[in-house]
């Protein structure tokens, strides 16, 4: 059991690496989103490093550094919740609590270094080891404060990242938050399953917990740096694309002749750019209009040959389809323009351009 767990360890930390290494590539490395990212993965791989070497290679140290190792893990969340503040860009609005991890990180080694005097004194055992207990606890109870600051800031403060909004719906986060309870619930039934076993706590019990919080804190990493990179991506493309409808519709002479009711309604959704909305639907149409749903799904099957969901996804294929095979948009990814058109996965935007193109946007692009 325990060599599964040792080789699990060691390939999250390989895996660590090679995170910080392609992000180092990225042309969004100097961002402070992907620099304090890049923090929870090291200060991750510093904290399981430093456990396996002293459970596998210094097995015989000295009882104080075994119960007083260095405690990078303690600056793992003040990383996470500060990326958070940078992804959402509200850096301005709320504290990142920086300094104040950065002095609890040198005051808990300044600590160890004024009680290097007990280190060849084994009687002072208890000591040691009640101390570093009364740590952890304060330890997990500041990443416990900073978690649920989070999860306050993500669901309950959403008018302070609408701009954000309009580039990511943050469902991934919030997954994280939910799944990321549960591992704050692990820890702390650690730290109570251990409570009366001061001197000799029981290190299997950590195993759920670090596999668990290792495995959940690598995911965030990729998904964030993903979502990150594509968040900047599509907000130069907007800026791109609006300044060249900007142009042609300066260039058109505006002039609208009589026009039944169903070009007024194509009108209304192209001129509004109201199918970029990935949450638009029918009852929003009829409600901005003042149509009702029946009527307004009959004109367009009656007049488009297709219905309303489809309606909507072939305009957005459309305009996928201009900005595909433009060499000026030819250094963004296909994913964001899928996104900037309307679109609210890659999945939904492959599966609907094959089904108005019988190709991918892929195969599409490269014809």
């Amino acid at each position: 059991m325990k060599d599964i767990f040792d080789f699990l360890m060691i390939s999250g930390v390989l895996l660590g690496i090679i995170f910080i290494v392609a992000t180092q590539f990225s042309k969004n490395r100097k961002d402070k989103s992907i620099i304090y990212l890049n923090l929870v993965v090291l200060f991750i791989m510093l904290n399981n490093l430093q456990a396996l070497s002293l459970e596998n290679i210094f097995t015989n140290t000295n009882f104080f550094i075994h119960r007083l190792q260095i405690p990078w893990y303690v600056l793992i969340f003040p990383s996470f919740y500060t990326f958070l503040i940078y992804y959402l860009k509200i850096e301005r609005k709320k504290s990142s609590f920086v300094y104040v991890s950065i002095s609890l990180f040198i005051f808990e080694i300044a600590i160890r270094i004024a009680i290097t005097p007990y280190f060849f004194h084994n009687e002072n055992n208890f000591f040691i080891a009640e101390y570093a207990q009364i740590e952890e606890i304060v330890n997990a109870s500041y990443s416990i404060f900073l978690f649920i600051s989070a999860i306050v800031i993500l669901f309950n403060y959403s008018d302070l990242y609408q701009q954000v909004l309009t580039f990511d719906n943050v469902k991934w986060l919030k997954n994280f938050m939910f799944f990321g309870s549960f591992v704050i619930l692990m820890w702390i039934c650690a730290i109570l399953l251990n409570l009366d076993k001061t001197l000799n706590p029981q290190v299997f019990i950590y195993y759920p917990l670090r596999l668990s919080s290792t495995a959940l804190l690598y995911w965030i990493s990729y998904q964030g740096f993903y979502n990150y990179s594509l968040m900047v991506e599509r907000i130069q493309l907007r800026k791109e694309i609006e300044a060249e409808e900007k142009i042609i519709n300066n260039a058109s002479n505006g002039k609208e002749s009589e026009e039944n009711k169903f070009q007024i309604i194509k009108n209304y959704i192209k001129k509004n750019k109201r199918f970029l909305d990935p949450a638009f639907s029918l009852d929003r149409l009829s409600s901005e209009m003042g149509i009702s749903t029946s009527k307004l799904s009959h004109l367009i099957n009656q007049e488009s040959g297709y219905n309303f969901p489809d309606y909507i996804n072939l305009l957005r294929v459309e305009k996928a389809k201009r900005y595909l095979i433009k060499s000026d948009y030819s250094a963004y990814t296909i994913v964001a323009i899928g996104l900037e058109c309307g679109f609210n996965s890659k999945s939904t935007f492959y599966s609907a351009f094959k089904k108005f193109t019988n190709v991918t946007p892929s195969e599409f692009k490269g014809q």
